[in-house]
C-alpha cells in the first residue's frame, strides 16, 4: 500500500551527508515516474485547450503540476493505479494548505484532479476506479 510521508524527523549532523545522497538516489528512482506524469501532464492541457478557455486549461494544469509535485515528493506511488482516495482528497488538500500560496478552493482542486484522472481514462486508458469514485 502506498504512503504520505508527512511530519518532522530527525537527522543526526552527522548522518547528513548520508541523507542527501539517499535523497537523490530516491529521485532518480522517481525520475521515470515524475517524466511519465509530466508528459501526461502536457497532454491534458493540451486536451483541455480544445474544450475550454486558455486561462481554465492553465488553472487545472497548474493544480494537477502540483498534485505531480506531492505524488513525487510526499509519496511512495510508483504508478497512477497506487494513487489513493485519501491522497487525492485529504493528504493533497492539506499539503496543499501548507505549501501553495494560492487562491485556488479545494472545490477548484477537486475539479481538476477529476477532469485529470477523466482524461486518463477515457483518452489514455489508465483508470484508477477508487480515485474517480472519490472524486465524484
Amino acid at each position: 500500500m502506498a504512503k504520505v510521508f508527512q511530519g518532522k524527523g530527525v537527522i543526526p549532523g552527522d548522518k547528513i551527508h548520508e541523507y542527501f545522497k539517499l535523497l537523490k538516489e530516491a529521485e532518480q528512482q522517481r525520475q521515470p515516474f515524475r517524466d511519465m506524469l509530466t508528459s501526461l501532464k502536457e497532454e491534458f492541457e493540451c486536451y483541455l485547450e480544445n474544450k475550454f478557455s486558455l486561462r481554465t486549461a492553465r488553472k487545472h494544469t497548474c493544480i494537477v503540476e502540483m498534485f505531480i509535485e506531492f505524488l513525487c515528493k510526499y509519496t511512495d506511488v510508483m504508478r497512477i493505479e497506487e494513487i489513493t482516495r485519501g491522497m487525492v482528497n485529504t493528504n493533497f488538500n492539506q499539503w496543499w494548505k501548507r505549501k501553495v500560496w494560492d487562491s485556488s478552493t479545494p472545490a477548484d482542486r477537486r475539479l481538476a484532479l477529476k477532469k485529470f484522472f477523466c482524461f486518463l481514462e477515457s483518452e489514455k486508458g489508465i483508470v484508477n476506479a477508487a480515485v474517480l469514485k472519490a472524486l465524484k
